[in-house]
C-alpha cells in the first residue's frame, strides 16, 4: 500500500480510503489511485481477512441480476440449492460493470462469505488481477456462465458448437448472406459465440462481408439501433440474424419491426439463449437454450466441494445446451432436437 501511495503521490490514507470506501475522496484523486493498483498488481487482501477472522456459513453471489432475465433465473436456482445446503446468500448485482464488480467483491469479502460465486469480465485488468488474487489466496471462488483464462474452479454453457449449429440450421433453408448480433466482447462467451459462427461461414461456404457482423454490446438498445442501422443501409439484404443473447434478440426483434419487415417471411431469425416468453411471440423464436438448473446444480456442488477440500485441482465443467426448434426460422416445422456439446 505503502508503494501505491508512493507511485500515485498520495498518503497511504488516502489509499485505504478508496480502497476500503471509509471516506470521500476526490474523483481524480480516485482515479490515479485505482490505474496505480492496477499497473502494480496490488491485491487489497480482503480475502485473507475474511478468512483470518473466521468465514461465516454466507455466500456471495457477484452477477449482473437486474437486467436480464437470465441471470435472474440462475440465481433462484442457486439460491434455493445453497439454501437447502444451509448457507445464507448475499446477492451483490454488478450490472455487468467490471469497477462495480470489484467494489462488490470487496464488499462480500468484508461480509467474510465463506465463497463467492462471479460472473467474470476478462476485459479489465483490475477485476482479473481481483479475481486471480482470490484465487491465489485459495479463496472459494466459483466463476459461473462466462468462459474463463483464469485457473479456478468455473462453470459455463457450450457456445462454439451451439452457435454453429444455429448458424448451420439457418443455411440448410437455404440462407448464405446470414447476420451475426455479437455480443459484448470482454466476456469469453461472446467470443466463443463469434468463433462458432465464423466456422460456420467458413466451412458452410456462407457470404463472409466482414458487416454482417453487428456489434450489439449485449445490450437492447444498443443492438436495435444497430440492426436498424444494418438493415437500412445494406447493400445486399441479410436474409437471417443469429442472435447471441437474449437481451439482443429483443432489440433485434423491435428493429425488424422498425424496418417494417416480417419475421421469417422476411428475415429468419435464431437465437442463443431461450426465454420464457420465446413460444409466446409470432412467430415463436427459435434459439439455444441453456440448462440454467444444471449450470446452478453444477456451481453450487463445485463451491462446496471447494469449501470442504481447498487443495483440489480445479475444475472446468461445460454444460450442453439444447435446441429448440420453433418457427422463427422459417421452416415450417415445430419440434425439438438434440443437444450441443
Amino acid at each position: 500500500m505503502a508503494e501505491v501511495a508512493r507511485l500515485a503521490g498520495v498518503s497511504t490514507t488516502t489509499v485505504s480510503h478508496v480502497l476500503n470506501k471509509t471516506r470521500r475522496v476526490a474523483p481524480e484523486t480516485e482515479e490515479l489511485v485505482r490505474q496505480t493498483v492496477a499497473r502494480t498488481g496490488y491485491r487489497h487482501n480482503l480475502a485473507a481477512r475474511a478468512l483470518a477472522t473466521q468465514s461465516t456459513d454466507t455466500i456471495g453471489v457477484a452477477m449482473s441480476v437486474a437486467t436480464n432475465p437470465y441471470f435472474a433465473e440462475l440465481f433462484r436456482c442457486i439460491d434455493r440449492l445453497l439454501r437447502r445446503a444451509g448457507y445464507t446468500i448475499v446477492l451483490a448485482d454488478t450490472n455487468d460493470d467490471p469497477v462495480v464488480e470489484v467494489d462488490v467483491i470487496n464488499h462480500l469479502l468484508a461480509r467474510r462469505a465463506s465463497g463467492l460465486i462471479v460472473n467474470p469480465l476478462e476485459g479489465n485488468a483490475e477485476l482479473v488481477g481481483c479475481l486471480r488474487g482470490l484465487l491465489d489466496d485459495g479463496f472459494p471462488l466459483l466463476l459461473l456462465d462466462r468462459r474463463s483464462t483464469l485457473p479456478g474452479d468455473q462453470v459455463y454453457s457450450e457456445c462454439v458448437d451451439s452457435t454453429y449449429q444455429l448458424t448451420a440450421h439457418l443455411a440448410t433453408q437455404g440462407h448464405r448472406r446470414i447476420g451475426f448480433v455479437q455480443g459484448n466482447l470482454t466476456t469469453m462467451s461472446a467470443h466463443d459465440r463469434l468463433e462458432g459462427y465464423r466456422k460456420a461461414v467458413a466451412e458452410l461456404g456462407l457470404d463472409d462481408d466482414p458487416r454482417l457482423v453487428i456489434a450489439g454490446e449485449s445490450d437492447e438498445r444498443i443492438a436495435e439501433q444497430r440492426v436498424v442501422a444494418h438493415l437500412a443501409t445494406a447493400d445486399e439484404p441479410t436474409t437471417a440474424l443469429v442472435v447471441s443473447n437474449n437481451q439482443m434478440t429483443l432489440g433485434t426483434m423491435r428493429a425488424i419491426r422498425h424496418r417494417q419487415l416480417k419475421v421469417p417471411r422476411d428475415i429468419a431469425l435464431v437465437c442463443y439463449d431461450d426465454f420464457e416468453w420465446a413460444d409466446l411471440c409470432d412467430p415463436q423464436i427459435t434459439a439455444m437454450a441453456q440448462d440454467v438448473d444444471a449450470l446452478a446444480a453444477t456451481a453450487v456442488d463445485l463451491l462446496l466441494a471447494r469449501i470442504e477440500a481447498p487443495d483440489r485441482p480445479p475444475q472446468a465443467v461445460t454444460v450442453p445446451t439444447e435446441f429448440h426448434h420453433r418457427d422463427s426460422c422459417g421452416c415450417g416445422r415445430r419440434r425439438r432436437q438434440g443437444t450441443a456439446r
